[in-house]
């Protein structure tokens, strides 16, 4: 049973570029989520939880760059999967999170209670 506050939406062959603000790794996202997001192939370097990461997604020609933390890390050493909280978005994130079909009355409900 899924117990999760927000519906996730799998996605495939989204990039990610994961920075610390020293190193830069890629990923590939795995669900989205109004509030976070699953990265998987990033390396070990960036498993410390609570560390503010900034990440830049591109689709389509858009870039989503943002604000997230990495909320828990599972893997082993050379590849893992990160479940990161979103902490500062760009408006344009809810109009792509809605093309991907995320329905506008949660979109709002998660907005106009602050993203958790």
């Amino acid at each position: 049973m899924n117990k999760r506050r927000h519906q996730r939406i799998e996605v495939q062959n989204l990039v990610a570029n994961l920075s610390n603000g020293v190193d830069s790794y890629s990923g590939t996202v795995s669900d989205v989520s109004p509030v976070g997001l699953l990265v998987t192939g990033t390396p070990q370097e960036l498993n410390n939880q609570g560390e503010k990461l900034s990440i830049i997604i591109s689709v389509k020609g858009k870039d989503f760059k943002m604000a997230v933390v990495p909320k828990w890390v599972s893997g082993n050493k050379s590849k893992n999967k990160m479940g990161l909280a979103i902490l500062d978005a760009p408006l344009d994130w809810a109009g792509f999170m809605m093309k991907l079909g995320m329905h506008f009355t949660q979109l709002a409900k998660t907005y106009s209670n602050g993203v958790k």
